[in-house]
């Protein structure tokens, strides 16, 4: 049976991810302490986990004991603006942990990897423009992951995310949040909302990412950046409102009560090809009619 690593599997994409994989595949989390069970209480015990305290050493212990075919990097920090305090935690999480992995997974003979990147880091739709300090410190671990590349060491797919909704959601989300005001009847102030909502559902997410991996270890692809982007995103308005309706909603939202971000991807960025043989299989009116609404 094939095996797994993947780095973030206790986050919602990551968990999503494993639960697709299992049972076909052994799966291996990589986790730090505290452990947080929130999205992965059903599958843990199926799931064999190595914690990553920050050192060279704890990935290097994991890769050898995990001996994976192919691995998941999905473990990020994020934070849309930044003090003192965050600085540490985005060289970590999105820089070190990141080398220690591609330099583990080179000493073990792991050649595939399929990583995670952001829109953010093509602010106004350009080639490289990150929106944030978070983008910048993704396109950073890019960087450093294409040396591995270019010498051969790995074999990589990166699959370029916008933004993510779903079942059992807690993330603290635009659609999340206006989600739960609209269900308690609470007041909330909104931007203009006229920027596109580019949105993928979650199950969508999770299988583009098995399938770059299959066709990765079955050599139908050697590598590549591809975009997981719905077919024509409506505006962030637009997607409230068809929410409300499916609900039997009739709350109103604050739009234009809050000033729009200084920096923010008005319009939806199509850079790269979407992953071959892929494409959403739920649509828009689907996942929104399956949110949980009644508490």
């Amino acid at each position: 049976m094939k095996r797994a690593l993947i780095t973030g599997i206790t986050g919602y994409i990551g968990s999503n991810l494993a639960r697709r994989l299992l049972p076909d595949w052994e799966v291996c989390g990589l986790v730090r302490q505290p452990l947080n069970l929130e999205y992965i209480a059903d599958i843990s015990p199926q799931i064999e986990m190595f914690r990553y305290d920050g050192t060279y050493d704890s990935m290097d212990a994991a890769l050898a004991a995990c001996r994976p075919d192919l691995v998941y990097h999905l473990a990020a920090y994020y934070t849309d603006s930044h003090n003192r305090e965050h600085v540490p935690k985005l060289l970590d999480s999105n820089i070190g942990m990141g080398l220690h992995l591609l330099d583990a997974m080179f000493a073990h003979r792991v050649p595939f990897l399929v990583s995670a990147s952001t829109v953010m880091a093509h602010y106004g739709g350009e080639r490289y423009r990150p929106l944030n300090l978070y983008a910048a410190t993704k396109q950073a671990f890019s960087d450093l992951l294409t040396y591995y590349l270019d010498t051969g060491m790995l074999r990589a797919v990166t699959l370029v995310l916008s933004d993510t909704y779903g079942p059992g959601d807690h993330r603290p989300k635009v659609l999340n949040l206006i989600r739960n005001a609209a269900r308690k009847g609470e007041p909330m102030a909104l931007s203009h909302g006229n920027q596109d909502y580019d949105v993928v559902h979650i199950d969508d997410v999770a299988s583009a990412f098995q399938m770059a991996g299959d066709q990765l270890l079955e050599g139908r692809l050697q590598g590549g950046t591809f975009q997981v982007v719905p077919e024509a995103p409506l505006t962030l308005r637009e997607t409230v409102e068809q929410l409300l309706r499916l609900h039997g909603s009739s709350w109103q939202g604050g739009w234009g009560q809050r000033p729009a971000a200084e920096r923010e991807i008005s319009r939806a960025i199509r850079l790269y090809p979407t992953l071959p043989g892929w494409q959403p299989a739920i649509s828009l009116q689907e996942g929104l009619s399956n949110l949980e609404w009644e508490d």
